[in-house]
């Protein structure tokens, strides 16, 4: 039976551990960091265990349902009705729903239209490729107007893509805007939770891993990929060194850039690695004694912030005290950046003070910062014609969340693709095989 290593214990390398596991094999997960779970793992937040950065799953996750099913979690998942907000000139206003986009008398009324209408539009869309080769902007703008487009989604761009702005593919802002379409009942934003939170998954990911015989190791950065003539890699880690067959790698892949730099690789191949530009992410949650609004999401368009929006996600999952998230998203060489966590975090509680006056300091109750060098991949147009080769040598594999664009980040993707993935790879070495 071949060995087989997988790198990255995020969603994708544990749902492809889990499914090789399924198929009777028994690989090694390496992780870097001390816990599970990539941009889902958890922190211990005032005795409450919490995801670091936020998630939520809507109707058509098909692949999260499947795998909660086998994993025995299906009575685990709720659902609940959502509101959205929109923070402007100072003032509150409900949005998200028919409802609110018409009442929103800062937009002439044709545009108000125009934006539902587009809203509409991208679930009817079915041949995505026909906006890869279109920035986003450039298709927001035509929907909706110049005006339309600074009020209602320029801080978005600038505030999660800095100088990529506008180079953002139409495809990608496509597939964000159709998953929470295709999220509704009867008109009405519906979105899911694990009772247990996305913990509640990757404890039973591992434990079902493990069970079948995977093994996991924390801890345990891979240094250097240095592949083999006959196939797979020696996979060098603080532990020592170790030959695979099969090497299969889930982490961001400006991540693998040093890995195969390490190993001896051609310095163009490590370029397009290093080469792939991802936003970072600066998260702060906050946990107050009460809700800032009524709705899990609120988009800000403030001068006095940098904060494309507000998740309150007590409003999705009941979690006491009220529990909200407020990101950054930065450029890693951005100064701003370089700001300690007390000033994103100062920064994030004046946010919600602007949002609702009657929040005073003494209704905080506890404050933590997060940080993630790769949160956010930069999709532009044209984007999968810039991607690195999914199999830089024979037997190994090199993917993460950018693999399945235009799809955004998602669990339910990442397990989709991870699973896949696994089949593939071993039917590929059963053909193979003399």
């Amino acid at each position: 039976m071949s060995s087989i290593a997988v790198i990255g214990g995020g969603p994708m390398g544990l749902a492809v551990a889990y499914e090789l596991c399924l198929q009777g094999h028994t690989p090694v997960l390496l992780e870097a960091d001390d816990r599970l779970g990539g941009m889902a793992a958890s922190f211990n937040f005032e005795g409450l265990q919490l995801e670091r950065y936020y998630h939520f799953h809507c109707l058509n996750d098909h692949a999260f349902f499947e795998v909660l099913e086998e994993l025995g979690l299906s009575d685990q998942l709720s659902w609940r009705q959502t509101t959205m907000g929109f923070f402007f000139n100072n003032r509150l206003y409900p949005w998200g729903s028919v409802s609110g986009v018409l009442s929103f008398r800062h937009l002439p009324l044709l545009t108000r239209f125009r934006y539902l209408l587009h809203a509409a539009r991208c679930l009817t869309i079915r041949n995505w490729r026909e906006l890869d080769s279109i920035t986003a902007t450039t298709w927001l703008r035509k929907w909706l107007g110049e005006r339309g487009y600074q009020l209602l989604w320029h801080k978005l761009f600038a505030f999660k893509f800095f100088q990529f702005s506008d180079q953002i593919s139409a495809a990608w802002i496509w597939s964000r805007v159709r998953r929470l379409g295709q999220s509704r009942k009867k008109l009405k934003e519906t979105l899911g939770f694990l009772q247990g939170g996305s913990q509640q998954l990757v404890d039973a990911l591992e434990t079902s891993i493990r069970h079948n015989g995977g093994e996991i190791r924390c801890n345990s950065p891979v240094q250097a990929i240095r592949p083999s003539p006959q196939g797979g890699a020696m996979l060098q880690t603080p532990n020592g060194v170790q030959h695979f067959d099969q090497v299969i790698s889930t982490v961001p892949l400006p991540l693998v850039a040093p890995m195969l730099e390490a190993g001896g690789s051609d310095p163009e191949l490590v370029s397009e690695y290093s080469s792939q530009p991802s936003v970072a992410c600066a998260c702060v949650v906050l946990q107050t004694d009460r809700a800032i609004t009524g709705n899990f999401w609120t988009n800000v368009n403030d001068d006095r912030f940098a904060i494309p929006g507000v998740i309150e996600m007590s409003n999705l999952r009941p979690l006491s005290p009220h529990v909200s998230y407020v990101p950054f998203y930065i450029p890693a060489d951005h100064p701003d950046y370089q700001r300690n966590n007390q000033a994103f975090i100062d920064d994030a509680w004046n946010c919600l003070k602007a949002i609702n006056p009657d929040l005073q300091d003494e209704h905080r109750l506890a404050s933590h910062c997060s940080r993630y060098r790769f949160a956010q991949p930069v999709c532009r147009i044209n984007f999968q014609s810039t991607l690195p080769p999914l199999e830089p040598y024979p037997g190994v594999i090199t993917a993460d969340t950018t693999v399945y664009y235009p799809e955004d980040r998602g669990i339910s993707e990442s397990i989709d693709y991870g699973r896949s993935l696994a089949r593939r790879v071993l039917a590929h070495a059963a053909a193979a095989m003399p």
